[in-house]
């Protein structure tokens, strides 16, 4: 194979041992029939149920396999297998094809007719889009902490937390990326926007699909413990951009102060006690101010934060190039 091919397709796994005989098949005839040429990169997180075995006894001459002994998250692997991916366009999606047979060929055709994006979000949440055979439950947990991260973060797409998405080479290899856990795709959606990148997204349709395994039919199931990943998802998005808080809460607070004062000034021209409610709005117009202040500090720290980022984005690329070279 050419060291430079046009798809990279990165697709980690954990303990998947029921599936993965089937899953990589399926997924290897499906990138059979893109139009350019093409490489699939599945990185073994850490399993321990004997899934490295089973990757390792699939042949194709297109298939590398990435391995390392302890399991370290979803972002690390991915982060892995898009370091050494050599594709021009890379798309990460789930090795199992949850997310519909032909998704790599969407997302790339998506890239392709848009020039002037850096990387394309499938998204169940859009129209045409959906969920097959996912627990309602989880269903309800994806589309509204996906409504809660677009309210608390500024750039922000309609599915967040998805791995199905599609990447050009220079983007996606340049930003600092650090998160290990599936807070990775929150860090990508929060670097984007400071560092001038753009996305879109296309409908798609996540299905947790049925195998066979040794006679019997086994179902996909998530490993991801659910109210961790609430946390800390939430956690990540409040934090992501506090300035919007800060200012939001000082112009409530300034409007309920210039209200309480002016409540003062008639209470007093009617003769009742009006002291205890202009208190109360001296008091609320200080705390907006202080608010302002605070969020003009946090303000000046994004900046900083952004230069660091472009900062970091310049070193990766000079390293990037070196290691080309």
């Amino acid at each position: 194979m050419d060291n430079v091919v046009e798809i990279s397709v990165v697709a980690p796994f954990y303990n998947e041992a029921g599936i993965l005989d089937k899953a990589i098949r399926t997924m290897l005839e499906q990138l059979e029939t893109l139009d350019a040429e093409w490489e699939m990169v599945a990185v073994a997180d850490g399993p321990t149920d004997g899934s490295i075995e089973i990757a390792r006894g699939i042949e194709h001459p297109r298939l590398r396999l990435i391995e390392y002994p302890n399991n370290r998250g979803r972002g690390y692997a991915l982060r892995t297998g898009i370091d050494a991916a050599r594709g021009k366009l890379i798309v990460t999606t789930e090795i199992d094809l949850s997310w519909g047979e032909r998704i790599v060929h969407d997302l790339v055709e998506a890239l392709r007719e848009n020039p002037g994006v850096d990387f394309v979000v499938a998204s169940p949440h859009l129209p045409d889009g959906a969920y097959r055979n996912v627990p309602a439950k989880r269903v309800f947990y994806s589309r509204f902490g996906n409504r809660v991260i677009r309210t608390l973060m500024s750039h922000a797409a309609t599915m967040n937390t998805g791995m199905t998405r599609a990447y050009r080479c220079a983007m996606i290899k340049s930003m600092p990326l650090h998160e290990d856990g599936k807070e990775f795709h929150l860090e990508v959606m929060l670097k984007a926007g400071p560092l001038g990148y753009r996305f879109t997204e296309i409908p798609a349709i996540l299905e947790w699909k049925d195998y066979k395994h040794q006679g019997k039919r086994v179902v996909r199931k998530s490993s991801s413990v659910v109210n961790r990943l609430i946390v800390t998802h939430t956690l990540f998005s409040i934090f992501a951009t506090p300035v919007r808080y800060a200012w939001s809460f000082a112009t409530l607070s300034f409007v309920l102060g210039l209200i309480a004062c002016v409540t003062s000034i008639v209470l007093y021209a009617l003769g009742e006690v009006a002291v205890f409610t202009a208190l109360m709005g001296v008091l609320l117009v200080i705390l907006a101010i202080v608010l302002f202040m605070m969020g003009v500090v946090m303000q000046q720290g994004n900046m900083i934060q952004k230069e660091i980022w472009l900062l970091q984005r310049e070193r990766r690329n000079q390293g990037n190039q070196s290691t080309e070279s």
